[in-house]
C-alpha cells in the first residue's frame, strides 16, 4: 500500500557509471551483464494501459513491453534502474505508479527504481506510491534561459517535490553541483564514444560527491 511518507536515503550502488539508453532487448542482456546500473526510455499508452519501452511515438510501433524487457534481465533484482518517462503526466501518473509496482512485486525489487519527469504532480504521484523520483532539469544553454530564473525555479521545484534525485544534461554540471550541492545528482553525459577525453570527463563527473550517477553510452564501465 501507497504510504506517501518519504522513504529512508537511497543506497546507491559503488558504481556510479551506469548505461544510456538501454532501449531493447539485445541490450538489456548485454548491458545488465557488465553495468550495475541502466536508464531505459518508458511511454505509457492509454489505450493498451501498458508501460513500453520506446524514447518517442514511433519506437511505440516495435510494441516492446517494459515487462518483457525485465523478463530478458538475469535477476532484475539485483541491478539499477533510471526509468525516463517521456510522456508521464498527472492524468496517468496513476496507472503508471501501479503498473511499475506490480513489476517490482513480480520480480522482487525492493527499492531500485528511479522514475524521471519534469511534471511537478506527475512526480508527486509517484513519490506517495513510494517509488524514487528523479527531478528532470533544463539545460540553459539549449533554452537560452536566465540563469538566476532557472536557479530560482528549480529550486522552488526541488522544495515543493522533495526529489530523490535531480538530473541534467553534463554541460550542466557546473551549475547543479554549485547550487544544488545537498542533492542528488544524475548527469548524462551522451552522446559520447569512448576514448581517453570522455572518460577523464567521466572520471572528473564521478570523483564529485553530489554526482551520484552518470550515464554513459561506452559498452563497459570504467574504472573511476
Amino acid at each position: 500500500m501507497a504510504s506517501g511518507c518519504s522513504k529512508p536515503e537511497f543506497k546507491y550502488p559503488d558504481s556510479k557509471i551506469w548505461a544510456h539508453r538501454v532501449n531493447d532487448i539485445a541490450s538489456a542482456k548485454e548491458k545488465s551483464s557488465k553495468f550495475v546500473g541502466m536508464e531505459v526510455d518508458i511511454m505509457f499508452s492509454e489505450r493498451q494501459n501498458e508501460l513500453y519501452v520506446a524514447h518517442d511515438s514511433i519506437d511505440l510501433s516495435k510494441k516492446l513491453l517494459l515487462q518483457d524487457w525485465f523478463a530478458s534481465i538475469e535477476n532484475p533484482s539485483t541491478k539499477y534502474y533510471w526509468m525516463d518517462l517521456k510522456n508521464l503526466n498527472s492524468r496517468n501518473a496513476q496507472k503508471v505508479a501501479d503498473k511499475i509496482n506490480a513489476l517490482k512485486k513480480q520480480y522482487d525489487m525492493v527499492d531500485n527504481v528511479f522514475v524521471e519527469s519534469n511534471d511537478i504532480k506527475a512526480l508527486k504521484v509517484i513519490k506517495h506510491n513510494d517509488i524514487r523520483t528523479i527531478l528532470w532539469t533544463e539545460n540553459i544553454q539549449w533554452n537560452h534561459l536566465d540563469t538566476a530564473t532557472w536557479i530560482d525555479h528549480t529550486r522552488k521545484q526541488i522544495i515543493e517535490l522533495k526529489p530523490d534525485a535531480i538530473s541534467g544534461e553534463v554541460s550542466m554540471f557546473g551549475l547543479l553541483t554549485s547550487e544544488f550541492p545537498e542533492q542528488n545528482i544524475h548527469i548524462w553525459q551522451t552522446p559520447a564514444e569512448y576514448n581517453e577525453a570522455n572518460a577523464e570527463l567521466t572520471r572528473k563527473l564521478c570523483s564529485h560527491n553530489s554526482v551520484k550517477v552518470v550515464l554513459v553510452d561506452y559498452d563497459n564501465p570504467i574504472k573511476y
